[in-house]
């Protein structure tokens, strides 16, 4: 039968460690150690262990939502914008055609007229992420995995409401540095105009009239 002792770190002086060595000679020394928010900065796994506390039991997509909030919220602000810089890339990396082409009834498709949600796609893609890691790389590598009529929009706020429940204020305002609206990953859409070009194009005419001229 094993045995198991929990027994503080700073509590194990050397009469303790001396008294367990000539109790338990054979015994294997397993140090947990619990790594508290803030500690070091927000990572991949420190996102994904938020990102799996999202509660499937709860049928309100809020209440889905709302461990990991205020687990999210317990981290300094410059984590929780850092946790939305990670959600941004996550989201990014799926913005794609191949991915968009095996949706629903939202699929994407090159035939005249058919319409396409770019939003209801972002929200796809969320959905994606919201299923945690092992789902999401298997995404990526098998976009027929991607969910056909499944989306998740709350967690486009889950930042935003970490913030509120830590600061009392409605002001986050970041901007993850990876712009993940529809059409923004240039690699993803081959022969598609990326999204900030077309707004730049609609903002300076001129410009882009000029760009052409020149080539």
């Amino acid at each position: 039968m094993t045995t198991i002792l929990k027994i503080p770190l700073k509590s194990a002086d050397e009469g303790l460690i001396r008294e367990l060595q000539e109790k338990y000679p054979d015994a294997v020394l397993h140090i947990e150690a619990e790594v508290r928010p803030g500690e070091r900065p927000m990572d991949e796994d420190q996102f994904w262990a938020i990102i799996d506390l999202l509660d499937w039991d709860k049928e309100k997509r809020e209440d889905i939502l709302r461990p990991a909030v205020q687990a999210l919220s317990q981290f300094p602000e410059s984590d929780i914008a850092a946790f939305d810089d990670i959600l941004a890339a996550k989201r990014y990396a799926l913005d794609g055609q191949r991915f968009a082409e095996q949706l629903g009834s939202n699929r994407y498709s090159e035939e005249e007229g058919r319409h396409f949600s770019v939003d209801s796609f972002l929200c796809s893609r969320c959905c994606v992420v919201a299923n945690g890691r092992e789902f999401y790389e298997k995404v990526l590598q098998d976009p027929s995995e991607m969910p056909k009529e499944y989306t998740f929009e709350p967690l486009l706020n889950l930042a935003g409401k970490a913030h509120r429940l830590k600061t009392g204020k409605d002001d986050y305002d970041h901007l993850p540095e990876v712009w993940y609206e529809t059409f923004s990953n240039p690699e993803g859409w081959p022969g598609v105009t990326p999204l900030k070009e077309r707004i730049r194009t609609r903002l300076h005419p001129s410009s882009a009239l000029r760009r052409a001229e020149s080539e």
